[in-house]
């Protein structure tokens, strides 16, 4: 019986995971829709993912923070971890899954690399600068859009937490990189110091609302926030990128709000107006002209 050749095994790696990251949003959402609160969906996403991620963190060593040292881990934590967790999923609460799976991946590219070039002291190559003009200005069509009401009156609050959340991992993203941050070693810093910051806050002063949710929703929320988006996703997307080289891999991530914004539509019924839907377009091709720029330089 032949095996799949390792392209086509990466290709399929990298599809699943931007399945996992295009669908995360749209999970939380319906979270929030189904009873659970902003903090409820935080706390099941490290209980399971500091379950799993804690024997990485012990093997690599408690006492120097999994080799990273306490204070670059604390500095992960609040760029990557469960303050701008908790936001996004308040955002969520105002705006639609569409305007997050749009802003967030768009305001992490445009973060985490101009605080590489800018780190670098290199001029950010022109492409990339258009690319990242386009990527704005998707942001600004979906803030006015956001702005009207017509998918909320608080959509625009939403859409706000979304930039400052993308305006976090962006930088979490370049401290990994300018750290030589390991994916795995900064999967766990980040999920089991989050879980132990914020569950004991949680469960004590924050009035859980787990015990009034059927157990079926408490699982799936869990696993999918957890295990999938944290630990395999987290996999799948270093083996694809590693396999296929970063100017193949990075013309996947421009997919991500493709697939946010298609699976709300079914999922939550949320089909985005005019406006939000242009703005969502510019993202996408704004990443893909600033990724592809940036693939063709070392």
């Amino acid at each position: 019986m032949s095996s799949s050749p390792p392209s086509k095994l990466a290709l399929a790696a990298m599809f699943l995971a931007v399945a996992i990251y295009g669908g995360q949003f749209v999970s939380v959402r319906w979270g929030l829709q189904s009873g659970l609160s902003a903090y409820d969906m935080a706390a099941l996403r490290f209980i399971f993912a500091g379950a799993v991620m804690l024997p990485f963190f012990v093997r690599a060593g408690i006492g120097n923070c999994a080799g990273l040292g306490w204070g670059k881990g604390i500095a992960l934590v609040l760029t990557g971890g469960v303050p701008l967790t908790v936001l996004s999923n308040v955002g969520l609460i105002f705006a639609p899954a569409a305007h997050a799976s749009a802003i967030q991946p768009g305001m992490v590219a445009v973060t985490a690399t101009v605080l590489a070039y800018l780190g670098m002291r290199v001029r950010l190559p022109f492409w990339a600068a258009v690319g990242f003009a386009i990527v704005l200005s998707g942001l600004a069509a979906i803030a006015v859009a956001g702005s009207t009401g017509r998918e909320g009156g608080m959509t625009i609050l939403g859409d706000a937490l979304f930039v400052v959340c993308g305006l976090g991992w962006g930088t979490f993203t370049w401290l990994c990189g300018r750290w030589q941050v390991p994916s795995v070693t900064g999967a766990a810093v980040v999920s089991v110091l989050s879980a132990v910051a914020f569950l004991p806050f949680y469960f004590l002063l924050l009035d859980p609302g787990l015990a009034q949710v059927p157990w079926p929703i408490i699982a799936f929320h869990g696993i999918n926030q957890g295990i999938l988006n944290v630990a395999i996703g987290l996999l799948m997307w270093t083996y694809g990128a590693r396999t296929l080289g970063i100017a193949l891999a990075a013309r996947f991530p421009p997919m991500i709000p493709v697939l946010g914004t298609l699976i709300g539509i079914p999922a939550l019924g949320e089909v985005p107006s005019p406006l939000a839907a242009l703005g969502v377009a510019g993202i996408v091709v704004g990443l893909l002209v600033a990724t592809l720029a940036g693939t063709g330089r070392r």
